[in-house]
């Protein structure tokens, strides 16, 4: 399907807002809102991107009858602390960087990643934050929409 590129991360802060979620009951339509009128006031922002983050509480075990949660992040990356934001240091590290291109809602790319990619390649899952970057190429749920998926992996 996707073939990863494997990249060395630098790390970043995020800044924005979160929300405890699981994966059935993810509704990630429901922090966006808040988040994005706010974002105009951040006035050290490293680009136009937005993040789309899930900080699960150690490794999540992925599979049919599993509902890991996670705090969800919505934001953008910034060089320093935004007052009135909450923030996140997203750790560096090594990433799985899948170029996705589609509707935002269509969980096959997740199934493909965590239950076909990840098991047959050589590196497993590490304890950091998964998220996606939706740059200026990214069209929430159109078919035509491209983001970029950071799967953190050792």
């Amino acid at each position: 399907m996707i073939t990863p590129t494997i990249v060395e991360f630098e790390g970043a802060l995020l800044c924005g807002a979160s929300a405890p979620m699981s994966l059935r009951f993810f509704a990630p339509w429901t922090l966006w809102p808040k988040v994005m009128p706010q974002l105009s006031r951040v006035g050290n922002r490293c680009n136009a991107d937005l993040i789309s983050l899930r900080s699960f509480d150690g490794v999540p075990v992925f599979g049919p009858t599993a509902d890991p949660s996670f705090t969800y992040w919505g934001g953008a990356e910034v060089k320093g602390p935004n007052e009135g934001f909450e923030h996140l240091e997203i750790p560096p590290g090594t990433y799985a960087v899948f170029h996705y291109k589609g509707l935002s809602s269509d969980s096959a790319v997740w199934r493909y990643i965590y239950s076909q990619w990840l098991p047959n390649s050589s590196w497993e899952l590490d304890d950091r934050p998964h998220f996606e970057c939706l740059g200026a190429k990214y069209k929430n749920e159109d078919p035509n929409s491209e983001e970029k998926i950071y799967i953190p992996i050792k």
